[in-house]
């Protein structure tokens, strides 16, 4: 009896020397980053006037770029707020762009999209005022504010109307979202 036992203690030793002496798999490499850019200032940079409510209350949307979609991509949102406003004593910040449903196979927006509800791909746009689609920065203050644009990559398009508020739309895009791009401008007037 004793040499079985000892005879098992030895194989169960040997078995836990082969699997120790094998190498882990090594992890699947990870996809590059959603990555946001735009061609009218840099990552950190200023805002040009052009684009804010200091050259017109109805400025034109800011060009954006993207790359490194990831697999499986059904929509994006982009969210575009201020995030150093402090509004009420709350947390909330001062949006000034929220589209959602934007196609899969985009990788830009252009210069000075149309302020309606929905554009013709398909995307619907809101803002702070009750309006449709952008509104420039205007921070009046003496110090910069950074505003984020915020690049949300979708498993799904999500159904919601163009009436949606901005809790309604990041309520849907909760449990779904495969990436995130940021790009972060400042501006002060």
């Amino acid at each position: 009896m004793r040499r079985f036992v000892l005879a098992l203690a030895l194989a169960v030793a040997a078995t836990g020397l082969a699997q120790a002496q094998t190498p882990p798999a090594a992890p699947a490499p990870r996809p590059p980053a959603l990555v946001v850019t735009s061609p009218a200032f840099e990552d950190g940079g200023v805002i040009p006037d052009k684009y804010t409510q200091k050259a017109s209350p109805t400025a034109p949307s800011i060009p954006l770029n993207w790359v490194n979609t990831p697999a499986g991509t059904q929509s994006f949102v982009l969210l575009f707020h201020d995030v150093d406003v402090v509004s009420n004593r709350s947390m909330t910040d001062s949006l000034h762009w929220l589209a959602w449903n934007i196609p899969a196979t985009a990788t830009s927006l252009p210069e000075g999209l149309p302020n309606t509800p929905t554009l013709p791909d398909g995307t619907v746009q809101i803002s702070h005022r009750n309006t449709h689609g952008y509104v420039g920065p205007g921070y009046p203050g003496p110090n910069y504010h950074h505003y984020i644009f915020q690049l949300i990559a979708l498993d799904t398009k999500l159904d919601l109307p163009s009436t949606a508020t901005r809790e309604q739309v990041m309520q849907a895009v909760n449990g779904h979202i495969l990436g995130k791009g940021v790009l972060v401008g400042r501006f002060h007037r």
